[in-house]
Formats: structure tokens, sequence, C-alpha cells
């Protein structure tokens, strides 16, 4: 019995050892651990807020996006922006560091092929250094500025190919030779280096017109009209890309076309026909004369017209002169009859004198 009582008794003892060991395995790591978190809380600081942004469109076409992994964000119009070619962006909400903003783009509405183009990115880093700055045309990256790579500047694609790299730098890239292809939307990213580490795109869209080359050409069927007659004729537009927008002017009125249809060739190039159709009348001449005017333009790069003067029809003068000459016969018969009266009753007086 005694020898079972003490084999329980050293059981519990080393039980107990075990129980009173682990515990203290158990707080040397909690005390680790706590001093591992102070640590990693000291070195990274801690990111509860991170939000990332997806990229945002609206109904012109123009898009941003903002990253940043210590802020959070609101939209709003970029300030300082407004560039012709200036789109939306995102910029923090709230912010206890001063950096990467005002972040615009500045991009021409259309430009005519063949031509060199100039466009934009203007930022502010504030108390940032600059990381780096990348184009986009519909996704696909062309250009890039990385300013501790030597050289900085970077190119990609067949786009690429027509950056002017001399002329290009973190602010500005130069293209040369753009084709109605180019047309399209482009996008600026900036990004910032330490101490906020801000990520801001900006975009817009820029057209590449391939332009007339020529004036255009207005045909009426015949020159003179009568009130109340129909006036038809058309407007031909030489072939370009974008098509021509057609408009009509009667006497500096306008008026709307009767149709307007479109011929495209192999190359995508589109010949512009509008139709003109109207009644005239008595007030739609101005001193007999009536002026019709096709005006022709696409975007601000191509403004033509082409006129032509349309004279009223009136009755013909012979009718005219045929009733004057009825009239002028009748007087003269009058005239011929009262004389012989007159003749008659003077020789009858001097019948009776005698």
């Amino acid at each position: 019995m005694r020898s079972a009582a003490r084999y329980r008794d050293a059981r519990s003892t080393r039980s107990a050892s075990l129980l009173y060991v682990l515990l203290i395995a158990v707080t040397v790591e909690r005390r680790n651990t706590a001093r591992s978190r102070l640590w990693s809380a000291s070195k990274y600081p801690a990111r509860s807020n991170v939000r990332t942004v997806t990229q945002l469109q609206d109904q012109t076409g123009k898009a941003a996006v903002a990253l940043n992994h210590n802020q959070v964000y609101r939209s709003c119009i970029a300030p300082g922006g407004g560039g012709s070619g200036g789109g939306d962006v995102m910029e923090p909400a709230t912010s206890n560091v001063r950096g990467l903003s005002n972040v615009s783009i500045d991009i021409p509405l259309a430009v005519a092929a063949g031509t060199t183009v100039n466009m934009s990115c203007k930022y502010d880093l504030q108390s940032d250094t600059l990381y780096t700055v990348k184009w986009y045309k519909q996704g696909a990256e062309f250009f890039r500025y990385v300013p501790k790579e030597m050289p900085p500047i970077g190119v990609f694609g067949e786009l690429g190919a027509r950056v002017v790299t001399n002329r290009s730098d973190a602010h500005r890239v130069v293209l040369k030779d753009v084709q109605p292809n180019h047309t399209g939307k482009y996008r600026c990213e900036v990004s910032g280096d330490s101490p906020s580490f801000n990520t801001v795109m900006v975009s817009g869209y820029m057209h590449v017109a391939s332009l007339p080359n020529g004036d255009p050409q207005l045909r009426v069927e015949k020159m003179q009209y009568a009130v109340g007659d129909t006036v038809r004729g058309n407007c031909t537009v030489p072939s370009g890309n974008p098509p021509a927008n057609v408009t009509w002017t009667v006497n500096g009125i306008s008026v709307n076309s009767s149709f307007i249809s479109q011929k495209v060739d192999d190359s995508q190039q589109h010949m512009t026909i509008a139709g003109l159709d109207f009644e005239t009348m008595q007030d739609s001449y101005s001193n007999g004369k009536l002026k019709i005017m096709c005006h022709a333009n696409v975007f601000h790069l191509y403004k033509k017209m082409a006129e032509v003067s349309l004279k009223e029809e009136r009755p013909r003068l012979a009718s005219v002169l045929g009733t004057r000459e009825s009239s002028y016969g009748g007087s003269a018969a009058k005239s011929a009859a009262e004389y012989f009266y007159i003749t008659a009753v003077t020789a009858l007086l001097l019948c009776c004198l005698r």
C-alpha cells in the first residue's frame, strides 16, 4: 500500500513540474512575440487603411487612377488641371504628408496626320522625389522616364519609335509624323518616391485626322428659279478621315440637309455628300438673288465653303410689250375717229354759212 502511495505522489510531482515548465515557456514566447511586433511596428508603420482605387471612367472617355498605401481617397478634379486633354484624378481626402499632387495632362483634341505632336504631363512633387513617369496609348506603354536610370528615357513599340527623345523628358513627350491609327486614349502615370510613394494617372483622347485634299463642290439643277419652284442641289466634300461635317445656309440663314451620305474607300477615307431640297417663296429672294452656301469642317483643322447665287425667274418681257402695243393701237383708232368727226362737223358748218 505504501509503495502504491509513493508512486502516486511521485507521478503528481512530475506532472506539476511539467506544467510549471510549460507555463514558463508560454510566458517567454508571448514576451518574444510582443517584442517582435513592437520592433516591426517601429520599422514598418501599420497600414490598416490600405485601399486600392480601380480605374474610373466618365462619359467623355477620360479616366484616372490613384494608388497610395497610406491614404484614403476621394474622387475630384485634379487641382491646377484643365488642360485640353485633361482628365479626372483621385487625391487623398486626408494627408499628413505633402507629396505628389496637381497632376494634369495636356494633349491636343485633334491634329492633322503627318504633323508633330507635343503632349505634356504636369505635376507637383512637393516633398516627394520622382520615381517614374510612364505614357500609355490604349493601355500599351510606349514611353518611360526613370531619373535614376542611365539613360533615363525608354521607348517601346511602334509608337515609341515616333518619340523624339531629345525633345522629351519627365514632363513632355513629342511624337513625330502621327497617323490616323494613332487616334485613341493617352494616359500619363506619375509615381513619386519617398516619403509618400503616391502614384497618379490622368488621361485624355486625341484624334489624328486625315484631311480632305480639296474644297467642297456645290451643284444645283439650274441657275434661275421662279417663286414656288423647288431648288435641289448637293455638296460633295473630298475624302478624309474622320468624315467632314456639312452645313447649309440660304441667304445667311441656316437650313437642314435633305440627306447626308458617305462613301468609304479601301483605306477608310470618307467622301461626304450632303443634299439640299427646298421650295422658293416670295421672300426667298433678296434683290432678285438667292445665295446658297455649303460649309464643310473637320474639327478646327479644315474649314472650307462653296457658294452659288441663283436668280429669280420673272415673266417674259414679250408679253408685257404685247399688252403695251394693244393699248397703243386702241388709242390711235380712237384719235382717228375723233379727227374725222371734227372734220365732218366743220364742213357742215361752212356749208350753212354760205
